[in-house]
């Protein structure tokens, strides 16, 4: 193919890129040996849904530093059908005309493209991350001769260390998801797989239907034939229309774990935990060492981390009583430095003015506000449970590159 590069400006009018980076929504990020910047929507961006013509087009975006032209065109980002029916200013009402069915792969983007007389892949946001070392590593020992100069292949990165939530076992593998000409123009699937083959799979197309089915599938955890499916075998679906939009539907049950496993972090685990450790406490009481509202700990029945672990992964539910595990240790290691600590003191019980200067000259601080606890016969559990707090952390995983 012989078309010519778009331009960076050609693209995306200059003055709204610029605005776009200087408030924060899009990053641009140069590439370590090459003049080639890669530019991708941030985490602001997501949650404050600042989606517009820019933004959706900086998905992974690649442009020569040099020559402004776009080597790396990757597919604009696209909404759930629910965003759509609900008319989310982003996403406008989806066209009355026939659609795709794909499946959706739950992996991290590769964003594939020939630079310097190589075959060159970044993931959404990075030249040099994990994923997209890993799928260098993989594209340069494959056969890459049916692979066209000029086309931006986007694929689906697989491979064991890279689990979001759908478990796809020992399967390492580049999964074909769409192409793009120079020009801008899609390649149809079809033309852009017949190259791809010696590289990796090709996504799955599931037969025709229409919408209202495949949204009762989708909310049922079901795929084409009736099968049921967890939220760990599969995502759910793409639609591809004539004219090219897309759209997604997810299966209800991945939804529900892609928000768990994307969003408790350890101190959610740490406050959850302490609902259930310390039930019989008042319910206020116990709110103010966790920081949290009474009403939060009411909602959760007590039982928070009960519901969390209903239907996760292995690896998860691992994680998470490792992390209790870790925590209960650090308690009981500081209950027993607070009884060492008040051993030493104690037959200063009688003098309370004396047993106060012995406290204060303890020589662990950590240990000294449960000092008159204990002379008072008062547990100080709880409040070593709130010393030990985790700092805020990642959560167990995240496809910050999909």
């Amino acid at each position: 193919m012989s078309q010519a590069h778009l331009t960076l400006h050609e693209l995306l009018p200059p003055r709204e890129l610029t605005a776009a980076i200087d408030a924060g929504h899009v990053t641009r990020k140069s590439h370590p040996r090459l003049p080639l910047s890669i530019y991708t929507y941030t985490r602001t961006c997501q949650y404050e849904r600042v989606w517009n013509r820019v933004t959706t087009r900086c998905r992974g975006l690649v442009a020569d530093d040099e020559t402004g032209e776009v080597v790396a065109l990757p597919l604009p980002k696209f909404f759930n059908v629910g965003e759509h029916e609900a008319g989310q200013p982003y996403a406008p009402a989806l066209p009355d005309e026939p659609f795709e069915v794909y499946d959706k792969v739950d992996g991290s983007l590769a964003v594939v493209f020939h630079y310097a007389g190589q075959w060159q892949v970044a993931s959404k946001g990075s030249f040099i991350s994990t994923q997209a070392v890993w799928a260098q590593r993989l594209l340069d020992g494959k056969d890459t001769s049916g692979l066209v100069p000029g086309v931006t292949y986007l694929a689906e990165i697989l491979y064991p260390q890279n689990r979001i939530v759908v478990d796809y076992g020992d399967r390492r593998d580049l999964v074909l998801l769409a192409a793009f000409a120079a020009d801008g123009r899609e390649v149809p699937l079809d033309e852009a797989a017949a190259g791809w083959k010696a590289i990796g799979s090709v996504v799955t197309v599931w037969p025709a239907m229409p919408l209202a089915e495949l949204l009762a599938l989708a909310e049922s955890n079901r795929l084409p034939g009736g099968r049921a499916a967890t939220g760990t075998d599969a995502e759910g679906f793409v639609l591809r229309f004539a004219s090219g939009v897309r759209a997604k539907a997810k299966l209800a049950e991945y939804v529900r774990l892609h928000k768990v496993l994307t969003g408790v972090t350890e101190r959610d685990i740490w406050r959850g935990h302490g609902i259930q450790r310390f039930a019989g406490r008042p319910v206020k009481q116990l709110a103010q060492a966790l920081n949290c509202s009474a009403s939060d700990i009411e909602a959760s029945g007590g039982r928070p981390l009960d519901a969390l672990l209903e239907q996760v992964p292995d690896e998860f539910d691992a994680w998470v009583r490792e992390v209790i595990a870790r925590i209960d240790a650090q308690v009981a290691e500081r209950e027993l430095a607070i009884d060492e600590a008040y051993r030493t003191i104690a037959h200063l019980a009688g003098d309370r003015g004396a047993f106060a200067r012995a406290a204060q000259a303890l020589p662990d601080p950590a240990v000294r506000p449960a000092m008159f606890q204990r002379l008072d016969g008062r547990p100080t559990e709880l409040m070593t449970y709130r010393s030990v707090r985790p700092e805020a952390a990642d959560p167990f995983t995240s496809d910050e590159e999909n």
